[in-house]
């Protein structure tokens, strides 16, 4: 289905964000003019370099700011209105909840504020703890919590209601390797339950994996906006030779490598070229040096990253 004729889960149009320094009195716009659409049912990841406008767009999205000027709809209601946001399950960047109280009574708190009835509460209470797997921990207090156990309430909380829409900012932060395996495995049922999903992440290769499409942002705008199937396109690749350590040989390399890395072991170099690429192997195997890989790797969505944000650094 063409995005023409696909309905739409948030809207932004030409939104603007701007403040006044407490220090010096200056105004700092930290959204400059975006528009952005998500269709209901898709993933998209909200890209951007550290105080890129990330956070400010989402907070004006769900009403925790007011925007400066620009419109915002949410399933084609006007964010400003209370009931736009019936349909949301947020998990901020910075998860903060009462220390003193336990995990079920937060969750009994923030299920009853997402207006799920009381007579299915604790069902769904238990179905979100048990989801995230701290259903164990149930009776502790918030207090107790490591901070990536705290992340996984504040997942629960986000989903307790079973939104239509899920804004998750940053939502790995502080979670182990498992953890954020067991996220990503949330996160692909709720989209085939028909969950739309608008998330925020520096773990770029996590948003490789879940969403469809994706935007980056620098210095509140936008610098693009693409499918993730077609990142091959936008991005291309590069060639990469990686050869054992042998003497000086790195200094006859080194002239050819678009990037060269040294490690106690071994040396990979990189290559946009073809024909550096081939130089360097067939300079490689006449040597003593001993090849232990080479091959053409596909470009990822870090490199689209660096290479927009990096050329707005360069413009400034």
């Amino acid at each position: 289905m063409s995005n023409e004729n696909r309905r739409k889960a948030v809207e932004i149009l030409n939104l603007h964000y701007s403040y006044k320094s407490d220090w010096t009195a200056k105004r700092f716009h930290a959204v400059k003019g975006i528009s952005l659409d998500v269709f209901e049912g898709e993933s998209f990841g909200f890209l951007g370099h550290n105080g890129a406008g990330k956070t400010t767009t989402i907070k004006c999205l769900l009403g925790l700011i007011r925007p400066t000027a620009g419109q915002l709809k949410i399933f084609g209601t006007d964010s400003r209105e209370t009931d736009s946001r019936a349909a949301v399950g947020y998990l901020p960047e910075q998860p903060y909840f009462y220390d003193h109280l336990t995990v079920r009574e937060i969750m009994q708190m923030y299920a009853q504020l997402a207006g799920v009835p009381s007579s299915q509460r604790n069902a769904a209470i238990s179905n979100a703890l048990d989801k995230v797997k701290v259903s164990a921990r149930a009776k502790s207090p918030m207090r107790a919590l490591s901070k990536g156990l705290t992340q996984r309430v504040a997942m629960a909380q986000a989903i307790v209601a079973l939104p239509r829409l899920l804004v998750l900012d940053e939502p790995f932060s502080g979670l182990d390797p498992i953890g954020r395996r067991e996220f990503k495995d949330i996160l692909v049922a709720l989209k085939k339950e028909g969950t739309t999903i608008f998330m925020s992440s520096h773990i770029l290769s996590d948003v490789e994996f879940l969403c469809d499409r994706a935007s980056i942002m620098a210095h509140g705008e936008i610098k693009s906006v693409f499918e993730l199937q077609n990142l091959s396109n936008l991005v291309g690749g590069h060639y990469e030779l990686v050869v054992a350590r042998a003497g000086d040989f790195i200094e006859k390399l080194r002239p050819l490598c678009t990037s060269l890395e040294e490690s106690p072991r071994s040396i990979r170099c990189t290559f946009l070229e073809q024909s550096d690429a081939e130089r360097a192997l067939r300079m490689t195997l006449e040597s003593s040096a001993k090849v232990e890989s080479y091959e053409f790797v596909q470009g990822s969505l870090e490199e689209l990253f660096l290479k927009l944000v990096q050329f707005e650094e360069g413009k400034r």
